[in-house]
């Protein structure tokens, strides 16, 4: 897949904005806060149907405007579609469409236009709370799976509901033998999460080794738990048995439940020791992006459909040597978006198309 036009209309910077991008390496030149991270974020939000910086969507609506809206046509196959997402903020509602037709809600929008996004942010993912980690792959698997979305969002409602349990336990005011059900529950979607997340894992592994390092370094993902150590459906069933007849009074006490996904972390190495520990800042870049890009390897590997990979500022931190080689793993997709501040951060590489981004304007190169 690629996107062949972006329009903008009160999204951030820009009043209005309308690009003709291509397939290849697509780059958006300009000074910090010229408005280039906007246009990535407007293409992430029809992936995702949100922003990966802002929480609410009215912080998307230009200053004193009340409603904005983004445009993608986006081809795959040789199919083009349009991807129309409008909100409105003294309404506080958002519409998608696609070709003109209302979707009914989020979760039928997530994969249709897949995206990888780097942002300096995502950096975290390696060096900060395993919450991070676990977003990379809930996230992930959101695009290729929509049933994991669905479950996902299941799963944190009946953990939610569990610890209301376990609070109003705690306080007298609920039964203990009320917690049966919601430990089923939890049980049966917690496990088809992590069995997921465990493939997932592997196939990182693999494309990392295979695809994207080879010898020149290592960089793995290890499943963790202080729970489970094992991928196997009933080893996990009886992890889950025996944990909540051990730990029922802890988790009364806590008001939490102290076992599943929700609690899990994803150790992440770098020439086999632990990146977020013994890693330079760097190296800490370097791994994060091509971790990206391996997720963006798996959503290929999984829909057959190329994603659209979006990197805000990668190279920043990285020499040249690094640079150069994540440059040359770009071959592997259908279209790449960059934002940097000057061409000279892109050395090496060969843009199919550029541009200039200036005070919420944005003019093409040649």
């Amino acid at each position: 897949m690629y996107i062949k036009q972006v329009e903008l209309a009160n999204f951030r910077s820009y009043n209005s904005l309308k690009l003709k991008l291509t397939p290849g390496i697509n780059v958006f030149y300009g000074i910090n806060g010229a408005g280039k991270t906007n246009i990535l974020e407007a293409i992430y939000c029809i992936s995702t149907g949100h922003s990966f910086r802002a929480a609410e969507d009215s912080i998307l609506v230009r200053h004193g405007r009340e409603a904005m809206m983004v445009s993608v046509d986006a081809v795959d196959n040789g199919i083009e579609r349009n991807f129309l997402l409008e909100y409105d903020s003294k309404a506080r509602k958002k519409s998608l469409k696609v070709n003109g037709t209302k979707l009914s809600r989020l979760s039928r929008l997530v994969g249709m236009v897949p995206a990888v996004l780097f942002s300096p942010e995502n950096i975290q993912i390696v060096k900060g709370e395993p919450a991070l980690r676990r977003r990379l792959l809930d996230d992930m698997l959101s695009q290729v799976d929509n049933d994991y979305f669905l479950t996902l969002a299941k799963y944190n409602k009946e953990v939610a509901h569990r610890n209301y349990l376990l609070k109003g336990i705690k306080e007298g005011r609920i039964r203990r033998d009320s917690l049966g059900v919601w430990n089923t529950q939890i049980t049966q979607n917690g496990i088809r999460l992590l069995l997921a997340r465990f493939s997932a894992v592997e196939n990182l592994n693999n494309i990392l080794q295979n695809d994207l390092t080879g010898d020149k370094f290592s960089i793995r993902l290890a499943y963790t738990s202080k729970n489970y150590t094992v991928s196997d459906e009933q080893a996990l069933r009886e992890s889950y048995t025996a944990f909540f007849a051990a730990k029922f009074e802890e988790e009364i006490a806590r008001s939490v439940t102290l076992i599943g996904p929700h609690r899990d972390d994803i150790e992440i190495s770098y020439n086999n020791m632990p990146a977020k520990s013994f890693s330079s800042e760097g190296q800490q870049r370097l791994t994060t992006i091509l971790i990206k890009l391996a997720e963006g390897l798996l959503i290929k590997s999984r829909r057959g459909v190329y994603p659209v990979v979006l990197l805000d500022d990668f190279s920043s931190e990285l020499d040249e040597p690094n640079s150069g080689f994540i440059g040359k793993t770009f071959s592997l997709f259908k279209q790449i978006l960059i934002s940097t501040t000057y061409k000279e951060n892109l050395r090496g590489f060969s843009p199919a198309k550029e541009f200039i981004i200036r005070d919420g304007e944005a003019g093409e190169m040649y």
